[in-house]
């Protein structure tokens, strides 16, 4: 049983760790979003794109951490993840281009944007699912140097 509580403990701690991570991306995103002279948007910094192509990795890594008792890191289970995260983080994306940043000089129709958001989507989360395997794949790999030494 104090196992079991343990290992509650570490996940919510785990879960806590990432949550920080990923509101502190999207914290410097917002902040550093670009602007031109009258004010309308550019898009995101050069300084926040790799803090959201971290996030999968570092999300895949804890992942791959969770399953480390087992007798393998399931990259299915890593994919997932990244799958997820990246339709999320999109999704989170386009709800504060929306809500918070400026609008664009020159509005696209909509048809346009919704095409652009599926695309850009589909990309994404297809990146996420590969950063997540690899940060599944390094975790598994440093395990067992640890475990081996």
């Amino acid at each position: 049983m104090r196992t079991t509580r343990r290992g509650i403990g570490i996940h919510r701690l785990v879960a806590l760790f990432f949550l920080v991570l990923w509101v502190s991306a999207w914290a410097v995103t917002v902040g550093t979003w670009e602007r031109d002279a009258a004010g309308y948007s550019v898009g995101m910094s050069p300084i926040a794109i790799p803090l959201h192509l971290v996030l999968p990795f570092v999300l895949g890594g804890l992942v791959g951490l969770h399953r480390a008792g087992m007798r393998s890191v399931s990259w299915k289970a890593c994919a997932l993840a990244g799958l997820v995260f990246g339709v999320v983080q999109f999704g989170v994306l386009w709800l504060v281009d929306g809500l918070w940043l400026p609008s664009v000089e020159f509005e696209q129709p909509f048809w346009e944007m919704a095409v652009g958001a599926i695309v850009g989507t589909v990309i994404y989360a297809a990146v996420c699912v590969v950063l997540a395997v690899l940060g599944g794949k390094v975790v598994r790999t440093l395990g067992r140097r640890e475990s081996d030494v």
